[in-house]
């Protein structure tokens, strides 16, 4: 069995559904010794650190935890309802099922899978209500249904087992709402709706998920959107495809960048030589050469004085932005927008939105210089 590596743990604490849940943690806070779950607030043990390894909690109120080599279900009290029978489990989903594997014989391998595993799905009561006779299976689906792969294809099937899709598809792509679905067929795509109503038929449209309820289809070389119902809102007049951030794209037209919104109305003019999607309301854009930042109503938020601007976001959100105009560098508060000289910060302040760890080498190696130069004057 093979289990997460350990450095995936604290993303998977983060993932748990309820503040409040019991979290996975080791005995003695070693990676090495048993784990069970503590209080997120006292700490204190909930369930006994005696697993091999423990998921998160799931949003039935259960969890999968493994002991020597399998994996079962246990409630919030630690409880085992589920005995530990399988080789992998995944948590129970919104529709009370469970994704289950069985690892496959080494010595009967098929060379054209990445797997030679089986996947089932089972209820809570532990019950089998599909077989081990899909290659993968994820219940990234619509509502009551599952999306399986059965020898080289996927299809849909319903949690009671009948084929809602037929297994013929080289992909499925639900989206995040459950309300549609891209479906590709050797080099055609569709788009589905949670009816099974086809409301973008099968063609060479290159269909894509855009954000804001929309999906981006492409015709003669151009592209265009529609919403979830098919319905085409922004006709096919873009030569190249953007996602909607809140409510606004960033689209090139005429050789320069403006924003739209969902319907196709021009919000912010083309005037920019570059342009990201919009963040908390701010935009970082480029115009003759230099970078700037706006808002929603093309209000100037920086100055248009800047050679590079990043965002970022850690350790904690809405993160922060820096800027750099040649060897000065600057941060910029994302909700004040003020701005203040990098040297002037206590970058060691654990309050300070930090940047990622590749601006964290610029900025190492800017203080160096700097830190040569002031020995060279001394």
């Amino acid at each position: 069995m093979k289990y997460f590596l350990s450095f995936f743990f604290s993303l998977l604490v983060l993932c748990s559904d309820a503040q409040n849940d019991p979290i996975p943690a080791h005995l003695n806070n070693d990676i090495m010794q048993k784990m069970g779950y503590i209080d997120p607030i006292s700490k204190d043990w909930v369930i006994p650190a005696v697993y091999d390894f423990c998921r998160p909690f799931g949003p039935q109120g259960s969890a999968v935890v493994f002991l020597n080599g399998k994996a079962g279900f246990v409630d919030k009290t630690g409880k085992l309802i589920i005995p530990h029978t399988f080789d992998d489990a995944q948590n129970f989903n919104e529709d009370g099922v469970a994704i289950v594997r069985r690892v496959g014989r080494t010595d009967n391998y098929d060379g054209h899978q990445s797997t030679n595993d089986l996947f089932a799905a089972i209820d809570q009561t532990g019950k089998l209500i599909l077989p081990y006779v899909f290659r993968e299976l994820n219940d990234k689906s619509f509502k009551g249904t599952l999306i399986g792969k059965m020898e080289y294809r996927w299809g849909m099937v319903s949690i009671k087992g009948k084929e809602i899709l037929p297994f013929e598809y080289h992909m499925i792509n639900v989206h995040g709402s459950r309300e549609v679905a891209i479906l590709r067929k050797d080099t055609l795509l569709g788009v589905i709706n949670k009816d099974m109503d086809m409301i973008v038929p099968m063609g060479d449209n290159m269909a894509r998920f855009a954000g804001n309820r929309r999906i981006s289809l492409y015709k003669d070389g151009l592209f265009g959107y529609c919403d979830f119902e098919g319905k085409m809102v922004i006709d096919y007049q873009y030569a190249q495809f953007a996602i909607f951030r809140e409510g606004l794209c960033v689209i090139k037209k005429n050789g320069y960048y403006g924003y739209i919104d969902t319907l196709g109305k021009t919000v912010i003019p083309f005037v920019y030589d570059g342009g990201e999607p919009f963040v908390n309301d701010t935009a970082i854009v480029l115009k003759q050469g230099k970078v700037g930042m706006i808002n929603s109503k093309n209000e100037i938020l920086v100055e248009f004085i800047f050679d590079k601007i990043s965002r970022f976001y850690f350790p904690k959100p809405p993160g922060g932005f820096l800027l750099i105009k040649r060897d000065e560098w600057y941060y910029i508060d994302p909700v004040t927008h003020e701005i203040t000289a990098w040297d002037t910060l206590n970058t060691d302040d654990p309050n300070l939105n930090q940047p990622t760890k590749e601006q964290m080498k610029l900025i190492d190696e800017l203080k160096k210089k700097k830190e040569e130069e002031k020995n060279d004057d001394d």
